[in-house]
């Protein structure tokens, strides 16, 4: 099916993601498995607590890149990293070029952020406007298991009105978190409003990278060209620095259009 994935954590030992290198090789497999040729290293990355991110994971990600060939497994491995959004993000803002090194695949136009799972913190809005100064486009990544913006969806289409793309987790629109994240996940797809699909994958079981269930399920929702756009085409338009494709309208009464 030859899915791209652009949020995981297959890297062992630099965050909650694989525990050794067996386990990155079974994520791996199960990866290639479920469809997945092309995989992004997304390593939990806090600016509070580490103030040089990128400069750590490409050397990490070229050892284990290597590895997968020895062994035989083509799964290519590109570097990034899941930033945190807070006020070390927010610091860094004031230099374009530190910001820029953060972008997924180092292309210096995509920035994977994320939120805590229970609010939103001080100054977000002021801090993902300075991403877009420098040049870069947020990726907000599993809105749909934040509780505030949950409780009120509003927050979400203003931000996707900004400029800033949704990254919905395959395990949400499955049901691996429950009701309300299966629920509001098919919601932000419906609406046009979240144009990525990406396994956020921490083991080879259990949040897994097998992206396979959710493309069936973005298929059910929306058809399946909506559903290749979700996990081909437009993460392969983030690694190649372009804009993403909208995904069809459909019933146009169920749907709004973001505002570029």
């Amino acid at each position: 099916m030859s899915f791209t994935d652009l949020h995981s954590h297959i890297l062992p030992g630099l965050d909650d993601g694989a525990a050794n290198e067996a386990e990155f090789l079974s994520m791996a497999r199960v990866a290639l498995e479920g469809g997945t040729t092309v995989m992004v290293a997304t390593p939990h990355w806090d600016l509070e607590e580490k103030p040089a991110p990128w400069e750590h994971v490409p050397p990490i990600v070229e050892q284990y890149r290597k590895k997968l060939e020895f062994v035989g497994l083509g799964l290519e491995l590109l570097p990034g990293a899941e930033i945190r959004l807070n006020a070390g993000l927010y610091r860094l803002t004031g230099e374009e070029t530190a910001v820029r090194r953060l972008t997924l695949a180092g292309n210096g136009r995509y920035i994977l952020v994320d939120l805590p799972l229970m609010d939103l913190p001080v100054g977000m809005e002021e801090t993902i406007f300075r991403i877009q100064l420098c040049g870069c486009t947020p990726i907000l990544a599993h809105p749909e298991r934040n509780r505030r913006l949950a409780d009120d969806p509003a927050l979400l289409r203003e931000l996707a009105d900004r400029g800033v793309e949704l990254q919905v987790n395959s395990g949400s629109l499955t049901g691996a978190y429950g009701r309300v994240a299966r629920r509001l996940s098919a919601a932000l797809l419906r609406e046009g409003l979240a144009r990525l699909v990406a396994s956020d994958a921490h083991r080879p079981e259990e949040r897994h990278p097998d992206l396979s269930g959710a493309w069936k399920r973005a298929g059910e929702l929306l058809g399946v060209k909506a559903a290749d756009l979700l996990l081909k085409e437009n993460p392969r338009a983030v690694l190649a620095g372009e804009d993403l494709s909208a995904l069809p309208t459909g019933d146009v009464s169920r749907r709004r259009s973001r505002r570029r």
